[in-house]
């Protein structure tokens, strides 16, 4: 009976029994922490994939090449293997590493949005330290451009002069920003204190020393580099080296096309092929003159015209031209009413400059769909010729961007100014000119314009 009411070594066969379950806990955290570490790994290759994806989708429009961008993004996160699409539910499966690409995404909020939406999902088998064979661990990011940017005025040069202002100036963004992407401490020059520049914010790249700063909106120096959401934008093709080149096909060499030196009112304008009319006529030195004692359209079409002016293009004095039709800018709220639809039209400076001469006027409707969606005024980006958008005392009104990257965009006079609705060019040149930029295209059409930001939505 003593033996059974001894109690010596309880504490030896406790502690014993309790060991063995806190091996089993600790073996279970080990792998439970192996595989979370890895999870976390394959999270952020799937992040990255998405957002290379995505923005390679934004400049190229190419589901493959986005996939190949995105499988790209994962490899260099250390995760490269099979590079395929998902089946339905989502799920990525394979032997060993596998990246899923999906556009647009097949699980999750997304599924029905076409095109702005990718979906990244990348699969991994682990090895576990405790527990026989491997665990599948996989993570799932969908990255797209559902926002417009906030800068509204771009100037690309990456070196030098970039944003020159002078005299009695007047440039007025109040609803975006601008950006200056010269990295040189010449990338921003004020001449005289007597202008004026209204934005959210002014940032360039460079170190610029300002004579004077600019009022109400002062320059950051020293910004961060942000890329051109335009990508590899550029208009038709109109030269046949060129077009071999970059595989397109000639847009000026049929029957759109017209070797006219003088065009006005009565002038018969050709037939569009693909949304593409030229005009050939002139030289560089002397490119083709819009002229006429009364005001007369180039009509536009739903899905836009491009009017290219293959030697550059001259609008004489005191002549008034619009491309294409749409509502009558308000002034007071700056903004486009809704109706009457816009029908749609651009004028391409396929090579040489854009000149206006004194009090001529240009007014322009940029098509809201197409190849040339949101651009009023477009310049190839090898072509480095200087469009001098406003001279004399005239206002005109850009229902769209200027979009030159190669050349300098020029205004001049005191009294005058031009209203569009965004601009993107190398250089901004303006000599006592107002450029007021109303509510941007961006805001009104977020959904088509170019100018996106990119971001993780999933």
């Amino acid at each position: 009976m003593k033996l059974f009411r001894n109690e010596e070594g309880q504490t030896l066969v406790l502690t014993a029994l309790c060991g063995s379950a806190l091996l089993g806990f600790i073996a279970l955290a080990l792998d439970v922490g192996v595989l979370f570490h890895t999870r976390r790994e394959i999270q952020t290759a799937a992040d990255a994939a998405a957002l290379a994806g995505a923005a390679d989708y934004l400049y190229n429009q190419s589901k493959s090449s986005a996939r190949t961008a995105a499988c790209n993004a994962a490899a260099a996160n250390g995760f490269s293997g099979t590079c395929t699409t998902s089946g339905t539910g989502g799920v990525c499966s394979g032997t060993g590493t596998t990246i899923c690409v999906n556009i647009p995404p097949v699980v999750g909020p997304n599924t029905t949005t076409a095109g702005n939406f990718i979906e990244a999902v990348v699969a991994q088998p682990t090895s576990t330290i405790f527990r026989s064979g491997s665990v599948a661990v996989n993570a799932r990011a969908v990255a797209a451009t559902p926002t417009n940017g906030q800068a509204c005025i771009w100037l690309m040069a990456p070196s030098g002069p970039a944003f020159d202002v002078q005299g009695n100036y007047d440039i007025e963004a109040t609803g975006c920003g601008i950006y200056v992407n010269s990295n040189t401490s010449d990338a921003m020059g004020v001449t005289g204190n007597g202008g004026t520049v209204n934005s959210q914010f002014i940032d360039v790249v460079g170190n610029s020393t300002l004579q004077h700063q600019t009022t109400p909106t002062p320059a950051t120096m020293n910004s961060g580099v942000r890329k051109s959401p335009w990508g590899n934008l550029k208009g038709p093709c109109y030269d046949s080296a060129s077009c071999t080149a970059s595989g397109q096909t000639n847009a000026c060499n049929g029957s759109n096309s017209t070797n006219a030196t003088t065009i006005t009112s009565t002038t018969t304008i050709p037939a569009t092929t693909n949304g593409v009319v030229c005009f050939t006529g002139g030289s560089l030195a002397n490119p083709p003159l819009i002229s006429g004692s009364t005001a007369f359209t180039l009509p536009g079409a739903t899905t836009g015209i491009t009017y290219v002016f293959t030697n550059g293009v001259e609008i004489a004095t005191g002549t008034t031209v619009t491309f294409g039709s749409g509502p009558t800018y308000n002034i007071n709220s700056g903004t486009f009413p809704s109706s009457p639809p816009t029908v749609g039209a651009t004028l391409d400076v396929g090579n040489g400059t854009l000149k206006q001469d004194s009090n001529s006027l240009l007014n322009i409707y940029s098509p809201t769909s197409g190849s040339t969606d949101g651009i009023a005024i477009m310049q190839s980006p090898w072509n480095t010729g200087t469009l001098q958008v406003q001279f004399g005392s005239n206002n005109e009104v850009l229902d769209g961007y200027i979009f030159a990257p190669g050349g300098e965009v020029y205004l001049q006079d005191n009294g005058g100014g031009v209203t569009a609705t965004g601009l993107v060019a190398r250089e901004l040149f303006d000599k006592s000119s107002t450029f007021t930029v109303s509510k941007s295209y961006d805001q009104a059409n977020p959904t088509t314009t170019l100018n996106k930001v990119l971001t993780l939505v999933e």
